[in-house]
């Protein structure tokens, strides 16, 4: 009976696969909603991205309009602009030791200097302004190269030749030949161009081609007054344009773009410690290289004017200092202090150079040049450099406090070779303000021997000028810089010996000031002195 009641009470076997079969489903139903849940609930083929066709902009009409207005004249542009690819084939002489040893010794005697040669290449841009293939660049992009490659923004390489160059303005003129006329771009006013005005820079920054950036024009008219390093001589006789689009290495040659697609500049250098772009880039205007490029194809050379002066142009100095300006008469302000006068042939000469023939004077301050007012040295450089040779032009000078009007015939420059240069990196101008606490001279009489070869009858030597002092903020320099500098005049007192200019000082009150003739004098052939005068002021702390 027990056995019968046991043996009936157990479950069926459909019954276990039942129940085993919704504890399956009912895990799998489980698992599936957790899956489900963590995936957002995106079943396949939904919610996909589309690229939207019809949305409307979120900004002004005015920043719409200016986005197109950079899209457009890029378009317009960018087929004149050009990729510049040189080479150059480089010599050096190296000789097998490197040690002054006896084996060195040994080694030389029987191993002389063997010339090596290597080929480097550069990278810049350039800009097509003739149909005829006629290619604007810097000077130092394709200088020295042997070999020049230039690459089209619509594809194919064409090689180059260089039809003239002026490293004065840093402008090169070189040409492609083909089948057919090339894109060019057109040229406009950089005079036009006023501080705040949109422009693109084009090129290829780093040998990225077809590179475009935006910015404005930050200045325009930059000018640089004193360059030491002799590689950026050319820099001097330029206004450039200043801007902050980006211009990098390799931007070199390329345009800078109005928003009427007109090139107004050719991109030169930048001003950054870094080497890359900090936004201040600097341009050739185009009435500087329009000039250059018409002489070159019309003369194949660049002239420019010259009228036999010489200029108190001190490093880092006005040629006219305030104290200076009063001393000489000067109401404008500025002007440029005639120090003296040059023949053709770059010899001293008070009869002989245009500005002598016309009547200019030394002590002379020039304040206007064929209409132009003048404030300081660069705006003389510049304006006289520009006027073409055999021009007759009208110059406005102030000898002490009287003004006098001149007319003399512009002659052309040609005291200076050709400027070699190799722009490597960026220029920075930028320095640190030195304390100017004491006046910083230390001088003696002019030794008899160097007073008669001066062809003057003494003064104050100067020996030494203390860094961060009033002398040296003032252009004065000691022995020890290679020359030196004697003080032959103060206040328009002559200065013969060294106690006479300390007693011009110590009669000095503080805050006044002394204006300095000088002459700066340097080694000549064999034991000649050579000495040019320049003039200073400095007030008594």
């Amino acid at each position: 009976m027990d056995s019968e009641t046991g043996k009936g009470s157990r479950p069926s076997k459909h019954a276990v696969f039942f129940l085993l079969f919704l504890f399956v489903l009912t895990l799998g139903i489980g698992i599936g909603s957790l899956l489900t849940y963590r995936a957002g609930g995106v079943a396949r083929g939904d919610s996909q991205l589309k690229i939207q066709t019809e949305g409307k902009p979120l900004v002004g009409p005015e920043v719409t309009a200016l986005s197109r207005a950079f899209s457009t004249v890029a378009k317009e542009v960018e087929p004149a602009v050009v990729n510049i690819n040189t080479e150059e084939l480089v010599r050096v002489s190296r000789r097998t030791p490197q040690q002054d040893d006896i084996m060195g010794e040994w080694l030389r005697r029987f191993f002389p200097e063997m010339p090596q040669q290597f080929r480097r290449q550069n990278l810049g841009s350039g800009v097509i302004v003739d149909p005829k293939g006629y290619i604007i660049t810097n000077n130092h992009v394709v200088e020295g190269a042997t070999k020049i490659k230039v690459g089209l923004a619509g594809g194919g390489d064409y090689p180059a030749r260089i039809i003239a160059t002026d490293a004065l303005s840093d402008i090169a003129v070189i040409k492609i030949d083909g089948s057919k006329d090339f894109p060019y771009a057109r040229i406009g006013d950089a005079k036009a161009m006023k501080v705040g005005d949109w422009v693109l820079a084009i090129g290829s920054p780093f040998g990225v081609e077809q590179t475009v950036t935006a910015g404005i024009i930050s200045a325009t008219g930059r000018v640089f007054s004193q360059i030491d390093d002799e590689r950026f001589v050319g820099i001097l006789f330029n206004d450039y344009l200043q801007t902050d689009a980006a211009i990098n290495p390799g931007n070199s040659g390329g345009p800078l773009v109005n928003l009427n697609g007109e090139v107004i500049g050719i991109n030169s250098f930048i001003q950054s410690r870094s080497g890359a772009s900090a936004g201040v880039g600097f341009a050739v205007p185009s009435h500087i290289f329009v000039n250059v490029y018409n002489q070159i194809l019309t003369k194949g050379k660049v002239s420019r004017g010259w009228i036999g002066v010489d200029m108190n142009a001190l490093p880092n100095m006005p040629s006219l200092t305030p104290a200076m300006a009063k001393f000489f008469g000067v109401k404008q302000g500025g002007g440029v202090l005639i120090t003296g006068l040059v023949a053709e042939d770059g010899t001293p000469s008070d009869t002989a150079g245009p500005a002598a023939k016309a009547g200019i004077r030394p002590e002379d301050v020039i304040v206007e040049f064929d209409g132009k007012p003048i404030y300081d040295v660069p705006d003389l450089r510049i304006a006289v450099a520009n006027t073409p040779p055999g021009q007759k032009v009208k110059v406005k000078v102030v000898r002490h406090g009287e003004e006098k009007v001149f007319e003399l015939t512009v002659a052309e420059r040609t005291l200076e070779a050709a400027a070699q240069r190799q722009q490597r990196g960026a220029l920075s101008f930028e320095e640190e303000e030195k304390p100017r606490t004491e006046i910083g001279l230390k001088f003696e009489d002019v030794p008899a021997d160097v007073a008669r070869q001066l062809n003057i009858k003494g003064g104050a030597l100067i020996t030494s000028v203390a860094p961060g002092s009033l002398a040296e903020d003032a252009g004065l320099q000691g022995q020890d810089r290679g020359g030196f500098d004697v003080i032959v005049a103060a206040n328009g007192k002559k200065i013969e010996s060294a106690t006479e200019f300390l007693n011009v000082v110590r009669d000095l009150k503080s805050g006044e000031s002394v204006v300095v003739k000088f002459l700066r004098v340097s080694a000549g052939q064999g034991r000649r002195l050579d000495a040019r005068t320049f003039y200073t002021s400095f007030a008594k702390p």
